[in-house]
């Protein structure tokens, strides 16, 4: 997601972090909130209700946005918190797309869930490796926001197509994925 864009995003929710400051709400109780949320997203994929698991796809963004934002105005970033988030957000997706393949349990089609997971997990792992490295690897079109708006987008208005958009998922996930490869390796 574009810097700007997140910045618009993160001034919209401004009152929701400063309310949660001043409730001192830890950024790590808003972190774990999305894991519950995606528990509960999978089970209403796992029963077909794709509104439900997209109302709490929903909640998921907000807390992935909120979280690190109340770190940083609530001063409590911490290098804890980071890992922290880095692997919710992790088991977040796990959950999401195994609700999904249990949704989808003949083959092929079940195959797509967990292919849209696989992908999702080397674009994530290509920029953590990168950063391990030093390299700032942000580049790349299908970012978690973006991949959390389709699925979002998809589970409002697309349950008959949903699996296209799983499709479009796994082929934006890998682009993303090689665009991180050879900006990395461009960058050593």
């Amino acid at each position: 997601m574009k810097e700007r864009t997140k910045r618009k995003l993160v001034n919209f929710l401004s009152f929701l972090i400063n309310f949660f400051i001043y409730l001192k709400i830890s950024p790590t109780l808003i972190t774990l909130s999305g894991l519950l949320f995606s528990i509960f997203t999978s089970y209403f994929y796992f029963k077909g209700n794709f509104l439900i698991a997209g109302i709490f796809l929903v909640f998921i963004a907000l807390a992935d946005t909120v979280d690190g934002e109340l770190a940083r105005k609530g001063e409590k970033v911490s290098k804890k918190g980071a890992f922290l988030d880095s692997i919710i957000d992790r088991l977040t997706e796990f959950f999401i797309f195994f609700g999904l393949f249990l949704y989808y349990p003949k083959l092929p089609i079940s195959l797509l869930p967990f292919l849209a997971l696989a992908t999702s997990f080397f674009v994530s792992y290509t920029r953590a490796r990168a950063e391990g490295m030093g390299i700032e690897c942000k580049t790349g079109v299908f970012e978690r926001p973006i991949r959390m708006l389709f699925l979002i987008i998809g589970s409002f208005f697309l349950k008959k197509y949903f699996y296209y958009l799983l499709i479009i998922l796994i082929i934006g996930n890998f682009f993303t994925f090689l665009q991180r490869i050879f900006y990395s390796l461009k960058k050593l």
